[in-house]
């Protein structure tokens, strides 16, 4: 009855009672019109959102540190695929050189003033020589990747670090003689020294630190260079690493040598050397020295000594 009368009060009165659920759809319906209740709903409407933002924000970091790994991703593939495809270009034209190469043909004897004085492998690499004058030779180990022409240019004395056999820019370069190293007809040094590049991909001069080994260093104990004056095989006695800054010793400096500076240069390698070769040369052989960039030190070389065996 007294609900009966309420709802007749109400009608007289003109007034709707309150909605049990708001506009839009069903909420809560806060009967006492509770103030706590609504302050709580409100602090729980905010966290929410507070919550999201912080979620929104976590997630736009997340994102874009994705993208950085992926950006890092994409250019490290690039540039292993750049090397790889630079390797495999190099040695397609290392391959195509070394085809020019005629082993069909005589050695023949090379005069000077009547005078027989060496031998001479112009017929061989004729056709190297026709495509560029500072090709002096043809260095390799066997069983290695190690397997390239050899220049020289006097004038420019360091222009294949950067250049191929073409004259080309490249960073790869190619093995190349030092310009105070003499190779002719008349006379040669008694130490050749070559340099070539060591590439981290293993080509060029690369190869060589694997001498730190000793079975790396039993498995190829020779080195092949074959000049336009004739073939020579030279034996391995000595290989080490030296800082070109630090140490006084340069090694570089001895291609010309009397008998006291060629016994200076023998001792000096040998005390350094990672190699237990057992050979120790006597002035009168003639010597062949390749140097390459060392990584152990800001300006390490390893250094790799051989002496010509006679056949």
């Amino acid at each position: 009855m007294a609900q009966s009368h309420r709802r007749r009060a109400a009608s007289e009165s003109g007034s709707q009672p309150a909605p049990l659920f708001a506009e839009g759809g069903p909420a809560f319906y806060d009967q006492d019109r509770d103030e706590e209740f609504s302050r709580r709903s409100a602090d729980r409407k905010r966290k929410r959102r507070g919550k999201r933002k912080k979620a929104s924000g976590r997630d736009i970091l997340y994102n874009i540190a994705i993208a950085i790994f992926a950006l890092v991703f994409l250019v490290c593939a690039g540039l292993l695929v750049k090397r790889y495809l630079d390797d495999r270009q190099l040695e397609s034209e290392i391959t195509e050189l070394e085809s020019l190469i005629d082993d069909t043909a005589q050695t023949a004897p090379a005069e000077e003033g009547g005078e027989v004085q060496t031998e001479s492998n112009a017929a061989k690499f004729a056709r190297l020589l026709e495509r560029n004058s500072d090709f002096v030779g043809w260095i390799s180990i066997e069983d290695t990747n190690l397997s390239f022409p050899v220049m020289q240019s006097v004038d420019r004395p360091d222009f294949y670090l950067d250049h191929n056999f073409n004259g080309e820019y490249d960073v790869y370069g190619v093995p190349y003689l030092d310009e105070d190293c003499v190779l002719a007809p008349e006379g040669q040094s008694n130490n050749f020294i070559i340099y070539g590049h060591h590439m981290k991909s293993g080509t060029v001069f690369g190869s060589l630190p694997n001498y730190r080994n000793a079975s790396y260093y039993q498995e190829h104990p020779y080195v092949e260079f074959d000049t336009l004056y004739g073939d020579a095989t030279y034996e391995v006695f000595a290989a080490f690493a030296i800082d070109v800054v630090t140490d006084s010793f340069a090694f570089n400096t001895y291609i010309n040598m009397d008998e006291a500076s060629f016994e200076e240069f023998v001792s000096q390698v040998k005390s350094r050397s990672d190699v237990d070769s057992g050979i120790t040369p006597v002035y009168g052989d003639r010597l062949l020295t390749l140097s390459t960039c060392d990584y152990s030190s800001d300006n390490g070389r390893y250094v790799v000594c051989a002496r010509k065996v006679e056949q």
